[in-house]
């Protein structure tokens, strides 16, 4: 799935931080780094992070000072924290315990574990923006993305916007004039407009049978009230 989660990297070797970005990059839409502690918390402060990995000796505030001033605003939902540090700052640890944090690793980092650890974070983010829909389907708010069984699903603009519109009624019935409406605006709108938004549903329908061989549908559609998808 792609993902829009923003990480936030401290180190202070810049070769270290260099190197380690490009990876992160693999794993996040966007990776912010700074070698210092005082700065991270600027950074924090003005930009949307997901997750924080620190390394426990830093220029300014050392790692553990910033990731407990972190806890003070964030909970351990809203944000993932991940400590790097040398095998001898094991006993400064212990001054994180309360802070909830997701692991940390020893240096030097095996690329192992390194991986292990962003794909388990990475799941549990992603996790987060995912609404479970009936009959085993999946949309992904952030993405706006449709899966079935864990599979992506193609969709084209317009049905995009159909699945969004309705997902957004939470459960309530859609006439497709009013899908229609929400889709194109009153401009639009035309003599046979609800009757394409019928048919755009429609092809949809038999597109995902045709995908999976099913007769599974997450769209309901009763006749005479309109349209509607159940959100688990």
């Amino acid at each position: 799935m792609k993902n829009n989660f923003t990480l936030l990297y401290v180190e202070d070797d810049k070769l270290v931080r260099e190197n380690f970005s490009e990876i992160f990059k693999t794993y996040f839409n966007r990776v912010i780094s700074t070698d210092n502690g005082d700065n991270a918390l600027e950074l924090y402060e003005k930009n949307s992070i997901d997750v924080a990995i620190l390394d426990v000796n830093i220029n300014g505030l050392d790692g553990i000072s910033v990731a407990s001033k972190l806890r003070q605003t964030s909970s351990e939902e809203d944000l993932i924290i991940l400590m790097i540090s040398a095998y001898s700052d094991k006993e400064k640890l212990m001054r994180a315990i309360n802070l909830q944090l997701f692991g940390y690793l020893i240096k030097p980092v095996e690329n192992k574990k390194l991986f292990s650890n962003l794909d388990e974070i990475i799941k549990i983010l992603t996790a987060k923006n995912i609404l479970f829909l009936t009959k085993e389907y999946q949309w992904n708010e952030v993405s706006n993305q449709l899966f079935y069984k864990e599979k992506e699903l193609k969709l084209t603009k317009n049905e995009t916007k159909a699945i969004q519109i309705l997902i957004n009624c939470k459960n309530s019935f859609l006439s497709a004039c009013d899908i229609h409406y929400e889709i194109f605006g009153e401009k639009e709108m035309k003599h046979n407009s609800c009757n394409n938004i019928v048919q755009l549903l429609s092809r949809l329908k038999k597109k995902m049978d045709s995908l999976h061989h099913s007769c599974d549908y997450f769209i309901e559609n009763c006749y005479g009230v309109g349209y509607r998808i159940t959100i688990k």
